[in-house]
């Protein structure tokens, strides 16, 4: 299991990279709504990934019940820093509950049906998840004005 602590670590590697980017050079379009992402904006999609990680491995994996937080209600990057850490809390916590990548976990979703994945499942969706919105900020803030920096889990 010890390879999962690894790859997050490389997942906050990469989102350092972008929120770094996002405070020198983005952080006061925040709140921006972007036309080309059905008005938008990189805060609420930073505040859904946060939350995606809430959902997927506090609420559906551990039965948490933690709150979501409003995703129009973070208006700054200090912020969204501190959502970030308290996900990474919830992902240790995560790595920490299982003991094999096959064990599964079976809970409702929110259509009300019942769902059953593995550790890995769960785990690869979370961090596809976070890399497929990373690659949507980073395009909003081109449409800014802005040249991103690779974000990639390799950068160079």
């Amino acid at each position: 299991m010890e390879i999962f602590y690894r790859q997050y670590e490389i997942v906050k590697g990469a989102r350092e990279a972008m929120l770094g980017f996002i405070d020198k050079e983005a952080g006061t379009q925040l709140l921006t709504p972007i036309k080309e992402f059905n008005n938008s904006t990189i805060g609420y999609l930073l505040v859904h990934i946060a939350n995606t990680y809430k959902h997927w491995a506090a609420n559906f994996a551990m039965n948490k019940g933690l709150p979501y937080i409003d995703e129009n209600s973070v208006s700054d990057i200090a912020t969204m820093r501190q959502l970030f850490a308290e996900a990474d809390v919830l992902m240790m916590d995560f790595l920490g509950h299982f003991t094999d990548p096959g064990l599964t976990v079976t809970n409702q979703v929110r259509s009300g049906k019942m769902v059953t994945v593995t550790f890995l499942e769960l785990f690869t969706h979370m961090i596809t998840h976070e890399f497929h919105h990373k690659g949507q900020i980073m395009t909003m803030c081109r449409l800014l004005g802005h040249v991103p920096p690779d974000t990639d889990a390799i950068r160079y």
